[in-house]
């Protein structure tokens, strides 16, 4: 019978060193075997000229190489890309690349789950669902996908995990993910150029932090009473507690957390939102980036007036905090932050 066989791209350099010990070949195979993979985008073991024929074999009969295959690359006016992926497994995900014209810098935003369990009513991936969690090969296989899209120059600078998905619903694959996106064996990023966003899954905050990571939080009200109906999560992690956690980490150095906030008209977006919203982050050093939400079929929602969003900027501004309105790209192809949900 043949042996069933895993796709390398899960493999950790450890376990991939561990498996060269054990069927004869030396450990540091595994290092060639992840620049191959990672730093010179070879996705054939045939093509592994510095090994041993016999080992390039032995992977073929044990490993395959499987990226998320682009299904569809979608382009807006504004320069995002929305790119749709299919699995192994047939199912589909999302990632954005958002271009920085005047930083001449891009952005790839990118999944972590098939779906999200947590049904926060103003994101369009909540209306699938939750199918499955991302494993760390196609966690960091979009980061590929996406770049053999492009021509050999083409960089990209930063890594977003806002895409679809709980990232800290999925914390052992996504730190997989981390080690091959930060590695210098792997793809070689600064961990200060990659954000994770949660909805607040208090008890896996300070761990993802510990990996040097920036940080961003989905927070969206000011109290626990409104936000649990826009993000049921406030339930098993309320508020209070959600910011006792953010005030526990070390923001000394160079690492960043934010405070993302989707303004929602009539619901959110009032004065006195603003008030008690720096009056519940009082003392907590993060910046905080307005989002006027992105509609979606279906939504029941409508986005803040600009006059309104720049009158809640100006408050928290007032309160101490460094706020910013983030201006949204992708809106007409449905790439824009909420609008993520994996359609064919």
């Amino acid at each position: 019978m043949e042996p069933k066989k895993t796709n390398i791209l899960n493999f950790s350099s450890h376990e991939l060193e561990a498996w060269m010990t054990v069927h004869g070949a030396q450990a540091y195979r595994a290092r060639q075997i992840w620049q191959w993979l990672f730093a010179k985008d070879v996705l054939e073991f045939e093509d592994m000229t510095d090994l041993p024929a016999e080992l390039r074999k032995e992977l073929a009969d044990h490993f395959y190489i499987h990226l998320p295959r682009v299904v569809r690359k979608t382009e807006d006016r504004d320069g995002a890309a929305k790119f749709l992926f299919e699995l192994h497994d047939q199912e589909h995900i999302e990632a954005v690349l958002l271009p920085e014209a005047e930083a001449g810098e891009n952005t790839l935003c990118v999944s972590v789950q098939v779906g999200c369990k947590y049904g926060c009513g103003f994101c369009y991936t909540a209306t699938m669902g939750f199918k499955r969690n991302l494993k760390s090969g196609e966690i960091a296989g979009q980061y590929l996908a996406v770049k053999s899209q492009y021509p050999a120059l083409f960089k990209i600078h930063r890594l977003v995990v806002m895409g679809m998905g709980e990232a800290l619903d999925n914390f052992e694959e996504l730190k997989r993910a981390l080690v091959v996106l930060t590695s210098r064996q792997g793809l070689g990023f600064s961990p200060r150029r990659i954000t994770v966003s949660t909805a607040g899954v208090i008890p896996a905050i300070a761990k993802v932090w510990a990996l040097g990571v920036n940080l961003a939080i989905s927070l969206n009200a000011p109290e626990d009473s409104k936000r649990s109906k826009l993000m049921p999560i406030t339930r098993k992690y309320p508020l209070k507690e959600l910011v006792k956690a953010l005030k526990s980490l070390d923001t000394s150095g160079r690492q960043k957390l934010t405070i993302e906030y989707v303004l929602l008209k009539g619901v959110n977006d009032s004065v006195s939102d603003a008030n008690r919203l720096a009056l519940l982050l009082s003392g907590l050093n993060a910046m905080i980036n307005l989002i006027r939400f992105n509609p979606f079929p279906g939504c029941e929602f409508q986005p803040s007036d600009e006059k309104k969003a720049l009158a809640f900027q100006e408050l928290l501004r007032k309160a101490g905090f460094m706020t910013f309105i983030r201006k949204s790209k992708g809106r007409e192809i449905l790439a824009a932050c909420g609008q993520l949900a994996g359609r064919k």
